[in-house]
């Protein structure tokens, strides 16, 4: 996710900028020898800086100015031709410092390799990070990103240029190396776009975008405890991605129904919070579960899914009763719930849309020549559509579906805080004062 590729960016420049003495740091036993380090740190200087450029025009459509326009009117099309804004310039200036370098990108060799020297590990890192951002930024995934987000990925470039700009000048004195192009005005255009986005509360949910790994079944034996329930429902939320069967979509109802019933009085003990909302959970699905019997469809299979459920209940029933369940196993639990919740409502809703469901209803005769002392009533199973009202889609929408809350508004994070502070930082002045014994 860029969340972490992007605060390892901010993480490896900030401790860049605290390194003084570049010469010192970078040592090398001839000029020959710092020429090289220099180049090296140029490759991965320009990896930050394709990465950048990238991010640039990805949130650069849907980044506004939160400056009052001096033209009011919506109807008038401003065009090329008129005044840029600070993330415009921003974008402009950094598309020119790429294009101007004549450092090459860094090899994956080179990114992926440890080098001896820590200033020089450090821009390995940043550079490694942002060849993995490019991932989490890319235009895909930026269709879906909000002015909002956008500005935030703004303000975030803003910042690393500013730190690029400093360490430039630090650099100068380096053998062989190549200040970046236009130089003092690529500093004032990202203090223009930092303050230009600034003017507004950024949204760090972009944070959240990007690549994700593939969450994975838990393997081997069964953990002890509590832990071996937290590992079943996990397993039964990854085994839910197959589409179920009813058969087995009630077998994973009905084990859901069980272990919250059985969760209840340990959640009691612990956070009293949960208690009411974890008897509600348990009673929407012996609802649930009544309503489904009159549903059928072979279509699916979820054989794997109602033996984790299974497993889950058997391992509940064995805890002991004086067993204490930490705060952070319960809220493991709380968004193991809530996802398997949202899953199961999806496939019922799923299932009737697409008309692969069918509905056992009553004919008004009997069944004939049975050869029962009592005849029954003569069944059938009709398909279900949409337009039919069923309570089990009102069961599904109203109660089984967590209700939204309102959203933690995000943090700007420490990663963030500690780069702006890392750009004003200042080496502390040595005085004779501070030896007694100089």
């Amino acid at each position: 996710m860029y969340a972490e590729t992007g605060a390892a960016m901010r993480h490896e420049l900030a401790a860049l900028l605290r390194q003084h003495r570049v010469q010192q740091q970078l040592g090398g036993p001839t000029r020959e020898a710092r020429v090289e380090l220099g180049n090296l740190i140029r490759e991965y200087r320009q990896s930050v800086l394709v990465w950048m450029n990238q991010a640039m025009h990805a949130a650069r459509p849907v980044v506004f100015s939160n400056l009052p326009p001096a033209d009011p009117n919506p109807f008038r099309s401003v065009g090329s031709s008129g005044p840029l804004t600070a993330a415009a310039e921003l974008a402009r200036t950094v598309h020119l410092a790429t294009q101007h370098s004549t450092a090459h990108l860094a090899t994956s060799e080179a990114l992926a390799t440890p080098h001896p020297n820590a200033m020089v590990e450090h821009w390995r890192r940043a550079a490694r990070a942002a060849a993995l951002a490019e991932h989490d930024t890319a235009p895909e995934v930026a269709v879906a990103m909000t002015t909002a987000q956008a500005q935030a990925l703004v303000g975030d470039i803003a910042a690393l240029t500013q730190a690029l700009v400093v360490l430039d000048r630090r650099y100068t004195r380096v053998p062989g190396w190549e200040p970046l192009a236009e130089s003092p005005r690529l500093g004032w255009a990202s203090l223009a776009a930092a303050l230009d986005v600034g003017l507004r509360q950024p949204d760090y949910t972009v944070d959240h975008l990007g690549w994700r790994p593939k969450t994975k079944v838990i393997t081997g034996p069964a953990r002890p405890g509590i832990l071996g329930v937290l590992q079943a429902e996990h397993n039964l939320v990854i085994r839910m991605r197959a589409r179920p069967s009813v058969p087995n979509l009630r077998l994973v109802v009905d084990s859901q129904r069980l272990l919250t019933h059985h969760l209840g009085p340990f959640a009691a003990r612990i956070d009293p919070r949960l208690t009411g909302a974890w008897a509600d959970r348990a009673a929407t699905y012996t609802l649930l579960q009544r309503q489904l019997r009159e549903i059928s469809s072979l279509i699916g299979n979820g054989g794997l899914a109602a033996a984790e459920g299974a497993h889950a209940v058997a391992r509940v029933r064995a805890l002991p009763a004086d067993t204490i369940i930490e705060p952070r196993v319960l809220a493991g639990l709380q968004l193991l719930f809530h996802r398997l919740d949202h899953r199961i409502a999806d496939v019922i809703e799923h299932g009737i849309q697409r008309s692969t469901f069918v509905q056992r209803v009553t004919l008004p005769r009997l069944v004939e020549g049975s050869g029962d002392l009592v005849q029954p009533v003569r069944e059938r199973f009709v398909p279900i559509t949409a337009g039919i009202d069923l309570a089990v889609v009102r069961t599904v929408r109203e109660r089984l579906r967590p209700a939204a809350t309102a959203r933690a508004e995000a943090t700007p994070g420490p990663s963030r805080v500690d780069l702006h502070f890392a750009v004003i930082h200042r080496p502390l002045q040595r005085r004779s004062n501070d030896f007694p014994y100089a």
